[in-house]
């Protein structure tokens, strides 16, 4: 514990050593009785080690090992046993010998297999079976520190989770285990998750945490990532972070697609057409208050403005459905192709106003997506527009010193990085990162501000650099820096919401 911030103790290359010993005592146990098993770990330890770390160390390790199944069914012979014992008894002559090998010779076994077995299916006596193959130390240290993050998890009260790259898999998995959630934008390029921990309900229940704990293993996927949770440890709240340099062993790889249904409708589609492309995991759009990711976009080849989303819906608990169809319903203008299946029974009601509708049955065939697109109206493909020199304020950022974090975040900017607008009243600035990085001038806001509603998405096609000596000489006495960068951007936009829209089909 450091202050209110509770610092996990890692294994590392440090502790091979005392590892290497306790996996070697863990070959010693091999068939030997569980109770056994506890009484030589219980002793002191032939290898120094930390008693904490050497305790998670011994946990992961019984969670490795199976337990051996009886080689009898001791229960049987147990009431064998106790029958002749009775019998016994009742003569006056009980002889424990006796009374096993009576036993056993009613269930054809000896009399030394019965005493031994005689409780071989209760806890205690069931026999070590270590994993194989073996763990060496550093598979050891790896699984144990990802069970130390793990179980703080299952004890969060609320978890937010920063992602960069790879995000859509996690929320994926966020919502399928029904995990109570909130996905906005931290920055141009990151998601934040918040989360509810098990904690934070009125009855915590065991499930929750562990389907909180397991989405730990996807998030050290991906490029970037930064959570923090707030525990509840021997009573005290205190806050846990993770961080990519941590030594959390990352799960199994995302899949490529989340189901069968999806791969093979990519397949599909790419051998039906040659003019439109099948985009996995675009960009992420906002949905009122929170971000919805989309199976697909579908660009033409030739022209990209020609872009529309592609979701589908396929079999879903009914709760799940019900929230998906709500964040589609509060998605911007974009051009939206829905794939339901049948089996739904989703009324035409339920559905967005502004979704082409594609009904299966099993498969998703591609001729039945390319002929709703083909007979959207021209004006309800996305459109690009560029923000350029005439629409910026172009000294804006040459107005701040160098030293002001705009011009760190205009340095780190690239061409191809998302950003996005935001109107804040009196001005439309352009964000990337934590803050802003360009503002439109008068007559740039007049223009955009209409169109804010239907912006898609936004990145950036080009950097220019702009020097005090090409300002006018009315204004240089304002700048305070000698160059800057000025982003020229090219924006995504939806339909507009006048447009009219065709029906279902």
């Amino acid at each position: 514990m450091v202050g209110r911030e509770a610092v996990p103790l890692w294994l590392g290359a440090e502790d091979h050593a005392w590892l290497r010993a306790l996996i070697d005592d863990f070959v010693r146990l091999a068939g030997r009785p569980y109770r056994e098993v506890v009484s030589f770990l219980q002793e002191p330890p032939r290898a120094v080690s930390p008693a904490g770390k050497r305790r998670m160390a011994i946990w992961m390790l019984q969670d490795l090992c199976g337990r051996e199944l009886p080689p009898l069914d001791a229960p049987t012979l147990r009431d064998a046993v106790a029958v002749e014992a009775q019998r016994a008894r009742d003569a006056g002559r009980f002889d424990r010998a006796a009374v096993i090998a009576a036993g056993a010779e009613r269930l054809d076994l000896s009399a030394a297999a019965a005493d031994e077995h005689l409780f071989a299916d209760l806890p205690g006596e069931r026999r070590l079976r270590p994993p194989k193959p073996l763990p060496d130390p550093h598979s050891l240290a790896a699984r144990t520190n990802l069970a130390l993050a793990q179980g703080l998890l299952r004890l969060a009260s609320e978890v937010t989770i920063d992602l960069y790259g790879g995000a859509r898999a996690v929320v994926r998995q966020v919502h399928l285990r029904r995990l109570l959630c909130t996905v906005r934008r931290s920055t141009s390029e990151g998601v934040r998750l918040d989360i509810s921990g098990a904690f934070s309900l009125f009855r915590h229940t065991t499930m929750y945490g562990r389907a909180l704990a397991s989405i730990l293993p996807l998030v050290a996927w991906c490029e970037r990532f930064d959570l923090v949770a707030r525990c509840v440890l021997r009573g005290r709240t205190v806050s846990v972070r993770l961080r990519p340099g941590d030594p959390i062993t990352a799960g199994e790889q995302p899949r490529a697609y989340d189901s069968r249904l999806e791969e093979r409708f990519a397949r599909d589609f790419a051998r039906a057409n040659l003019d439109w492309d099948l985009v996995r995991e675009p960009e992420p759009v906002e949905a009122g208050d929170t971000l919805v990711f989309p199976d697909f976009a579908v660009v033409h080849r030739r022209d990209a403005s020609k872009r529309f989303l592609l979701e589908i819906v396929g079999f879903w608990t009914p709760d799940y459905l019900r929230v998906k169809l709500d964040r589609l319903r509060v998605m911007p203008h974009a051009p939206l192709v829905l794939c339901i299946d049948r089996g739904l029974n989703c009324s035409r009601d339920e559905l967005p106003a502004q979704a082409r509708v594609v009904w299966f049955q099993k498969r998703i065939e591609p001729q039945a997506v390319l002929a709703a697109i083909e007979a959207a109206a021209p004006e309800i493909a996305t459109g690009v527009q560029r923000i350029g020199l005439g629409d910026l304020f172009i000294d804006w950022a040459g107005r701040r010193p160098a030293s002001d974090p705009v011009h760190r975040r205009l340095a780190a900017l690239e061409v191809g990085d998302a950003v996005r607008l935001r109107n804040d009243g009196a001005w439309i600035a352009i964000e990337a990162g934590a803050g802003p990085i360009a503002m439109l001038s008068n007559p740039g806001r007049a223009r955009w501000l209409s169109k804010l509603e239907r912006v898609v998405s936004a990145r950036v096609v080009e950097k220019v650099e702009r020097r005090a000596a090409q300002s006018a000489p009315q204004w240089r006495d304002r700048l305070q820096c000698e160059r800057w960068a000025v982003p020229v951007v090219d924006v995504v936009l939806a339909a507009s919401p006048a447009s009219p829209l065709p029906g279902l089909t």
